[in-house]
């Protein structure tokens, strides 16, 4: 059996390395950890999960026939659990097949439409900002700043949200996102590349793209303040990359800093809210620390092991130094079991259980690790 209270002293230790590269994927999972009161006694996430903001788009266009369509072919292709994001990558692509014609019962016109109605969809849901200035994004932020460090911190995420931003921003914690200027701040590549920020500055490396990314009239992507109301945004979904040469460039570069950073002696990298449903990312992460000895990776899960499945599915491919952590037991070293129970405990104690997957918990035991809070 595993011993969980082994499993968050690395995990301490990992993270409190001020000499050696560490990030964090943050995935969509997180929002869900910050509840805003509905009524009395009733709750719900600010944001959803990516199942969550399926399940709305759902609704808000089931009077559509274009996406019913669309919804029948995930039917047709057995898979019925298509998200949001399938539905985006499929509608983009079907869009680019189409041209004059049709393609499945649909014409460009009509696709392009709908790719508009979906974006608003999750432009309008994402768009929430924190409720207050003690939320768990806040926490998580206060460690991001609270150790100097000769290696910058990376977050990666493939949320659309500004949740991070705002939390930094109220923090007064400078962060690098690959954008520069003022008025209308630009994507730069070469200020990425060029590594040139100080390294007490965050690294905010957006997989996905964002609701505050737009294209320029000369077709440059640059970053809006406020983020664009409706369809306007650019929202960046892997899948279909390599049909789109609009939206190649923010995709891959922010991917390219995965990479880059996996590569690193001695990078540490930690998943929380990431289900590993992205298959793309995935391959990028398992092959990342494969080819790297050095490396290592915690993906704290939320749900116990067995019902995390994409996690599951993959978990007897990964290597070594990948450990999946879950509410009831881990996979580490590549040995999967439950947590040690306390030989001490009474009988009819429950089992041990693994919160950290929770991002209210574990920004709670990144707070913790602060210089300050770890002197009281």
């Amino acid at each position: 059996m595993h011993d969980l209270a082994r499993v968050q002293r690395d995990l301490q230790e990992s993270l409190s390395l001020d000499k050696h590269p560490v990030a964090l994927l943050i995935g969509a999972g997180c929002p869900s950890a910050v509840r805003i009161t509905v009524k009395e006694g009733e709750t719900r996430p600010l944001i959803p999960d990516v199942r969550g903001l399926t399940d709305h788009v759902r609704g808000a266009l089931a009077a559509d026939p274009c996406f019913t369509n669309v919804c029948n072919q995930f039917e047709e292709d057995e898979n019925p659990e298509a998200t949001i994001e399938d539905m985006l990558s499929r509608v983009r692509l079907l869009s680019r097949v189409a041209g004059k014609g049709t393609v499945r019962g649909l014409n460009q016109a009509s696709l392009v439409a709908l790719e508009k109605r979906l974006c608003e969809e999750v432009s309008n849901v994402v768009r929430a900002e924190l409720p207050n200035d003690d939320s768990p994004y806040h926490h998580f932020v206060e460690w991001t700043g609270a150790i100097s460090r000769s290696k910058p911190l990376e977050i990666f995420t493939t949320n659309y949200d500004l949740l991070v931003e705002q939390a930094l921003e109220a923090r007064r914690i400078p962060f690098f996102d690959g954008f520069v200027g003022s008025r209308e701040p630009f994507f730069d590549l070469r200020a990425i590349e060029d590594e040139q920020a100080p390294s007490r500055w965050v690294r905010l490396w957006k997989l996905h793209g964002s609701i505050n990314w737009q294209h320029s009239p000369t077709g440059a992507v640059v970053r809006k303040f406020p983020a664009p109301m409706g369809s306007d945004g650019v929202l960046i979904h892997p899948s279909e990359l390599k049909y789109d040469e609009s939206r190649r460039m923010p995709y891959l570069a922010m991917v390219d800093r995965l990479r880059h950073f996996l590569r690193q002696p001695s990078a540490f990298l930690v998943t929380v809210g990431y289900s590993f449903a992205d298959d793309h990312l995935n391959e990028v992460i398992i092959q990342g620390v494969r080819g790297n000895p050095t490396s290592a990776a915690y993906a704290l899960l939320y749900k116990n092991l067995e019902e995390e499945k994409a996690a599951h599915r993959i978990s007897d491919k990964l290597p070594s130094n990948i450990s999946l952590i879950a509410k009831d037991a881990g996979v580490i070293r590549g040995s999967r079991s439950a947590w040690l129970t306390d030989p001490d405990a009474a009988a009819g104690t429950p089992p041990i259980q693994c919160d950290l997957g929770d991002f209210k918990v574990f920004s709670t035991f990144l707070r913790s690790l602060s210089p300050a809070n770890r002197e009281h």
